[in-house]
């Protein structure tokens, strides 16, 4: 992101949700203030002049079609709930209910979704025209950056900078986001290296024969989380508390399930469910698409809701007595199993030509760098070097603390390549 403001709007919106029961007045003006916060944000990222106020920065960006049809009348609900929140105290009989919030709370959540998704492809944008400046110089190896656990440990474990130094090559790295983009930069030659899901890998080469000719599957890094990082969250006082994991499957008519609609993390659901979104809704269940990396404040938006996330969230839920898996992959049938452990396979992807001009078999490169992997793991200095370079750098939810942090770096490490302790 170029500036910190969407940081503030993403703090701004969980602020709000954890109001939205226990103060619904509190709730409103912090829901304005967060979408003003997204406003401003998208003003700056455009160069648009206007006053930092909320109905200002709506009329500029909605002249621009900065801003969609749909999120204008979200915005302009937020706008009213606040104006109304803001004068509730002035008669009698007017106290705001949480019920009374809700219409707010729902724009303020579609918002913030959008906004999640405007923000992702505004770091794409900025990623590739980061690419398309770089020269290509003779003895340059590209490779695509990352801030994920997963793949960041294999980036620093794998030595890639002494592999390529070997063979005088400088290794550069270009920090770009996780999508099918990565693999058409490498088909391309505008990237040489890059670490990518396996399954996505093998479609786009089963749909385009020509990229598969351009591209070689290296080898198989591990699989995220070792294939078991599927789970629906549930609130113990909520609708689904009383429930078994047999029950839930067998008739989860009514479930609402909160996920990033845009995502591995939706596509692990359709596959625990054996269906695709039509058929979940055939089944009674509902998608609510939120943004990414929200925490347990989710179930301010309903207690009933399910919830689909990121082990950041797992691992607070886990900490928490309110909360629990009411479903994960250990509870699913084996071939479901079976089918989510593929999904979640990681392979390290090279450039045709570039192997070829580096007189390098693939199975060769695959066999040096797994060796140095495996001896970083059983170096206790090096491996908790790489722990503590993981914890600066990864990608982390906002306000989380250096040891909220370092817990997870050394679960996900374990649960991925059993390096470390449980």
């Amino acid at each position: 992101m170029t500036v910190n403001e969407g940081d503030e709007s993403l703090r701004l919106y969980k602020k709000a949700l954890s109001y939205a029961e226990s103060d619904p007045e509190v709730f409103l003006s912090t829901a304005r203030r967060a979408a003003e916060s997204i406003l401003l944000d998208l003003a700056v990222r455009d160069s648009l002049g206007a006053k930092p106020t909320l109905e200002s920065l709506l009329t500029a960006l909605s002249n621009r079609k900065v801003l969609p049809p749909k999120m204008v009348l979200a915005v302009r609900t937020i706008q009213n709930y606040g104006n109304f929140g803001s004068h509730a105290h002035d008669g009698p009989g007017e106290e705001i209910s949480a019920e009374d919030v809700r219409p707010c709370l729902n724009a303020l959540t579609q918002l913030a979704a959008w906004y999640g998704r405007t923000v992702a492809s505004f770091a794409d944008d900025e990623g590739h025209e980061a690419l398309a400046a770089l020269q290509h110089t003779a003895g340059t190896t590209r490779m695509a950056d990352s801030a994920l656990i997963v793949v960041k440990a294999l980036l620093l474990g794998c030595g890639f900078d002494d592999v390529l130094a070997r063979r005088n090559h400088r290794l550069v790295y270009i920090q770009l986001p996780w999508s099918d983009q990565l693999v058409r930069d490498v088909a391309e030659g505008r990237l040489d290296l890059v670490v990518y899901n396996e399954q996505r890998l093998l479609r786009m080469v089963e749909e385009d024969v020509e990229l598969g000719a351009r591209v070689v599957s290296v080898g198989r890094l591990g699989h995220s989380m070792g294939g078991r990082n599927f789970y629906l969250l549930a609130a113990r006082g909520g609708r689904w508390g009383g429930a078994t994991a047999e029950e839930f499957l067998a008739d989860p008519a009514g479930a609402e399930i909160a996920v990033p609609k845009y995502s591995d993390m939706f596509a692990n659901v359709l596959t625990a469910f054996g269906t695709d979104e039509a058929g979940l809704r055939d089944r009674g269940v509902r998608i609510l698409d939120v943004p990414h990396h929200l925490g347990l404040e989710l179930f301010h938006l309903n207690r009933n809701v399910l919830a689909v996330g990121g082990q950041n969230l797992r691992m607070h839920a886990r900490d928490e007595d309110d909360y629990f898996e009411l479903l994960n992959s250990d509870m699913l049938p084996a071939s479901t199993q079976v089918r989510l452990r593929s999904a979640a396979a990681n392979v390290l992807i090279a450039n045709q030509s570039w192997l070829s001009s580096m007189r390098l078999g693939p199975n060769d490169l695959f066999r040096e760098l797994m060796r140095r992997f495996h001896d970083m793991g059983a170096d206790a200095d090096r491996f908790e070097a790489i722990v503590d370079d993981l914890i600066a750098h990864a990608s982390f939810p906002l306000q989380s603390t250096r040891s909220s942090r370092e817990r997870l770096v050394r679960h996900v490490l374990f649960e991925s390549y059993r390096l470390g302790d449980p």
